[in-house]
């Protein structure tokens, strides 16, 4: 998943850079540095990624999890793409896009060659949630269609149902790009 062009890296300033950086690596024997996040990541806490759902503010049962977890698994089958659900207690003042993109970064979600992972993030301490997409998704799951998965996720989320909220974002999005609930 490669970060959203309101949070891009600039490019130019990179490939200037790129080169004398690879021959000096190659030089002194070492392996190629990752590149530096972005400012926006900085106050995201690094998590591990337990799988396609990690639920770091525990909302959900492991039953819940694991059927969702089941759910991301056929979508993933059916159409190559990686999604994963994501909750967090609390943003720690990070915008809540820019947390969801970060996580998608430091995971890895989606095919490198293709940038088509989804997160679908959760604070529910700050009432707030998005949807991240890899770059490969944007044309597909605009940010419109995002924001209208979140407007069919959000009556379950106030009512309490994580699960039913999740299973609802999940199935509408799997019907945007390609699948079938």
């Amino acid at each position: 998943m490669s970060r959203r062009r309101s949070i891009s890296v600039s490019k130019m300033r990179f490939a200037v850079l790129a080169g004398p950086l690879a021959i000096l690596a190659v030089a002194s024997g070492c392996k190629a540095a990752a590149l530096p996040e972005s400012a926006a990541c900085a106050g995201v806490p690094h998590m591990a990624l337990k799988g396609r759902v990690t639920d770091t503010a525990d909302i959900l049962s492991a039953e819940e999890e694991a059927q969702l977890s089941e759910r991301l698994a056929r979508y993933e089958q059916r159409t190559s793409h990686q999604m994963v659900v994501a909750t967090v207690p609390a943003l720690n003042d990070v915008r809540v896009d820019n947390f969801g993109t970060c996580l998608g970064n430091r995971w890895g979600i989606g095919r490198k060659d293709q940038d088509d992972g989804i997160v679908i993030l959760v604070a529910p301490n700050d009432r707030q949630m998005h949807i991240a997409t890899g770059s490969g998704m944007e044309k597909t799951l605009t940010d419109d269609k995002a924001l209208a998965v979140i407007h069919q996720m959000t009556p379950h989320f106030k009512g309490g149902d994580y699960a039913v909220g999740f299973s609802t974002g999940i199935d509408a999005i799997a019907v945007q790009t390609g699948d079938t609930p």
